[in-house]
């Protein structure tokens, strides 16, 4: 292919992301011997039957392989494709276009390229339906792939997010404050009023008042802590 047609197919590549791509010449109205499949990079398992899951936030790498068994050279210049609602067929939202590129191959060769999509959709089910972009024979091309069935789904909230975790924080404090100012407000005043009062233990009238048990008449002394012995010698010696 010559220079200036490249480059000019390569123009007609960056204004693809406006346009659709039924706005290109379809393969199907001159058929072209160029076989193209894909697999998931991410899922390799995954096949043309299955169906894919794919979470919100992730991105995907869709790995091309394209044959070329056109008897001249073809040149992959872009890729784009469509999700599509599997039941209806209607479509749901165009993919960006990417170039390509531009990656030449000869007649009875085959290469790759990849392309790599952001996950952002409603969950739901839907349809990929991938396009390649080609120049063959100075006239550029638009060759549609199988589609993929993919499921999309919000991705799962782990509880060690670190976005989760600022929140988490924030409820915590929050949740304390909250409980603390009932406690100043509420709390001190029921635990003062349920709280049992120790009641005080009223002096005994005779505390201060010396015991006169045991005394003799007219003694000013407690005699009970003398002993016997003595007691008796004091009252012999008197008797004497």
């Amino acid at each position: 292919m010559k220079f200036s047609t490249i480059f000019s197919t390569l123009a007609v590549i960056a204004t693809a992301a406006i346009r659709p791509a039924v706005a290109y010449e379809m393969t199907e109205e001159h058929p072209v011997d160029i076989v193209v499949d894909f697999q998931i990079r991410e899922s390799p398992e995954i096949g043309a039957s299955d169906v894919a899951n794919w979470f919100n936030g992730d991105t995907v790498t869709i790995a091309y392989e394209v044959q070329n068994n056109e008897k001249s050279e073809v040149n992959i210049i872009g890729v784009t494709g469509q999700f599509k609602n599997p039941i209806t067929g209607e479509i749901i939202t165009n993919l960006t276009t990417g170039k390509v590129g531009p990656l030449a191959i000869a007649s009875g060769e085959s290469s790759g390229f990849e392309q790599t999509i952001g996950v952002n959709l409603i969950p739901g089910n839907y349809e990929l339906v991938p396009f390649v972009f080609f120049a063959h024979e100075d006239v550029v091309k638009v060759l549609p792939v199988r589609g993929q069935l993919v499921t999309v789904a919000d991705a799962p909230v782990s509880l060690f997010d670190p976005r989760l975790i600022l929140v988490e924080l924030i409820l915590i404090a929050s949740a304390a404050g909250a409980l603390y100012l009932g406690y100043e407000i509420w709390g001190k005043k029921y635990i003062r009023g349920t709280a049992p009062v120790q009641a005080r233990k009223a002096a005994s009238p005779s505390s201060g008042v010396s015991s006169g048990r045991g005394t003799p008449s007219g003694s000013s002394y407690d005699v009970n802590w003398i002993p016997e012995g003595h007691l008796k010698q004091t009252k012999t010696k008197k008797v004497a």
